[in-house]
C-alpha cells in the first residue's frame, strides 16, 4: 500500500476511534453475594445527555424496550407529586430454571436520582433496594452510579445459582445502560433533525 494511502487509512481508523471513544464506558462494576442478598454496583459514562437520560430513566412504562426481561411495568399510582408506586413483571432465567417475578416498589425521585424500595408483601422479594444518581459528565455526557441489592422470595439453587443470577444481574444492568444510552442519542438526533 502506497505511502499515501496508509496514512489516509490511519487517519479514518484514528478519526473512528476518537468518536467512539466517548461512547458508553464502564468504569466500575461489581457484584457479590452477600448476607443473603445479591448486589450489584455499576457507574457508568454515557455518551448522552443527562435531560435525555433522566427522562428516560423515569419513563417506567417504557421499561421492556430497554431491557427484555421486562415484560411490563406500570405505574400503579403517585401517591405524592416526586413518588410513584411502580409493579414490574420480570422474566428470570438461571439456566434452564425460568419464572416471572413480580416486584412492587416505591420509587422516589428527587432531581438527578432514583431511589426504589421493594414492598416484600406484594412482591416476589424479601428485600429490594435500587439507588440511582446522575451526574454531568464530560462533553455533554453522563454519569450513571447505580446500586442494587435484593433478596429474592423465590428458591435459587445454591452454588451455580447464585453464579447465574450474579452473572444475569450484572448483564442486565449494562445491557439496561447501553439501551438507555442509545434511545437518549436517538431521541437527541431526532430533535436536533
Amino acid at each position: 500500500m502506497p505511502r499515501s494511502r496508509l496514512a489516509i487509512a490511519v487517519l479514518a481508523a484514528t478519526s473512528l476511534w476518537s468518536v467512539g471513544a466517548g461512547a458508553f464506558e464502564i468504569q466500575h462494576s461489581a457484584t457479590r453475594y452477600a448476607n443473603r442478598r445479591y448486589q450489584c454496583d455499576l457507574n457508568v459514562k454515557l455518551d448522552a445527555p443527562l435531560d435525555k437520560v433522566e427522562a428516560i430513566l423515569r419513563d417506567y412504562e417504557k421499561y421492556p424496550e430497554l431491557d427484555s426481561r421486562i415484560l411490563e411495568a406500570r405505574i400503579v399510582e403517585r401517591p405524592a407529586p416526586n413518588v410513584a408506586t411502580l409493579e414490574t413483571t420480570l422474566r428470570v432465567c438461571l439456566g434452564w430454571f425460568c419464572q416471572n417475578v413480580k416486584r412492587i416498589e416505591r420509587v422516589e425521585e428527587s432531581p438527578h436520582a432514583l431511589a426504589a424500595t421493594a414492598d416484600p408483601s406484594r412482591s416476589d422479594v424479601k428485600y429490594g433496594v435500587t439507588r440511582l444518581q446522575l451526574a454531568p459528565g464530560e462533553h455533554g455526557g453522563t454519569l450513571v452510579t447505580y446500586s442494587t441489592s435484593i433478596t429474592p422470595a423465590f428458591w435459587i439453587p445454591s452454588v451455580i445459582g447464585r453464579r447465574w443470577m450474579l452473572r444475569t444481574l450484572e448483564d442486565a444492568t449494562t445491557d439496561l445502560f447501553m439501551n438507555v444510552e442509545t434511545k437518549a442519542l436517538g431521541e437527541e438526533k431526532a430533535a436536533s433533525n
